[in-house]
């Protein structure tokens, strides 16, 4: 038995935090290597796999924020106590946050390896969680509505289309008295958009999402719509290869006939607490939730 363990001071970051830990090796019997080294990456990588009958094409692509290698021994003999080695790197200032998505990844990690001549290397990653908090930035009410010969049958508002992960998103629609629909389907919706060498390619994915039957729905009056989010969803960014940005979609569900929908953008993110004086605008309709 040859391993490696990583463990870390902490199980998330910043940028410009210093990452601390150790590498821990434990074995049962005696062995020969040639180097031990830890290694501390930050990258972001793209790949995309396109079908073509009964055969495939995949396409990659990768950008490397950063790379450093710590040599912790050269040429030596493993014996059965093992080895423990305390490390310390430091992350960027500009690095984005960590981010997991269908075509595309934004990694850091740290991989040990104990190199062999004449057998299989020694090798363990783990990875390295970086959540980026910006200031808040300015926010403005949005409007969107579809019409029907020239009269609003759906109208929807935001007083507010910055959207920390973790809050509410706040939004309300109202729907015309004459129009036939099966109810209001709302969705919060992520775009991620990757690309590598050759192509580019969009992937649309559900975070959030409500539906009001029409039985639910009185007609002329607004109706206020909380959606909530949580930590595991990606907050906007882009990158040379890989972007990420939502919105919100309300779609009118029409019977016997094509649903309607309306898009609005908005900014969704990590950010700052903001003094409890800056967060009411001229614009606050008054809800309450």
């Amino acid at each position: 038995m040859r391993s490696i363990e990583i463990v870390t001071d902490r199980n998330m970051y910043s940028p410009s935090d210093s990452v601390e830990g150790d590498m821990v090796i434990a074995c049962d019997k005696v062995f020969q290597y040639n180097a031990i080294h830890l290694t501390f990456m930050g990258r972001e990588h793209t790949r995309v796999v396109v079908q073509h009958g009964k055969t495939s094409t995949v396409y990659t692509d990768e950008r490397v924020y950063f790379s450093d290698r710590l040599e912790l021994e050269g040429a030596g003999v493993m014996t059965v106590e093992g080895m423990r080695f305390h490390f310390r790197f430091q992350f960027p200032e500009d690095i984005p946050s960590s981010y997991g998505g269908v075509h595309g990844w934004i990694e850091y990690t740290l991989t040990g390896i104990i190199e062999r001549s004449l057998a299989r290397d020694v090798k363990k990653q783990i990875p390295v969680e970086v959540k980026r908090q910006e200031k808040k930035p300015p926010s403005q009410p949005q409007h969107a509505s579809i019409e029907k010969d020239g009269s609003p049958i759906l109208d929807v508002e935001m007083e507010d289309d910055v959207c920390g992960i973790g809050s509410l998103i706040r939004l309300r629609f109202r729907v015309a008295e004459d129009v036939k629909i099966r109810g209001v389907r709302i969705e919060l919706l992520s775009e991620e958009e990757a690309s590598t060498q050759q192509h580019r390619w969009t992937f649309m994915s559900t975070s959030a999402k409500e539906y009001f039957e029409n039985t639910g729905i009185e007609r002329g009056l607004w109706i206020d719509v909380p959606l909530v989010t949580n930590d595991n969803m990606p907050s906007e960014f882009s990158r040379e290869i890989l972007s990420n940005k939502a919105f919100i979609k309300v779609t009118l569900d029409v019977p016997w006939a094509r649903d309607k929908s309306v898009n609005i953008p908005i900014r969704l993110g990590h950010y700052l607490s903001a003094p409890e004086s800056d967060d009411r605008r001229a614009f606050d309709f008054g809800w309450n939730f």
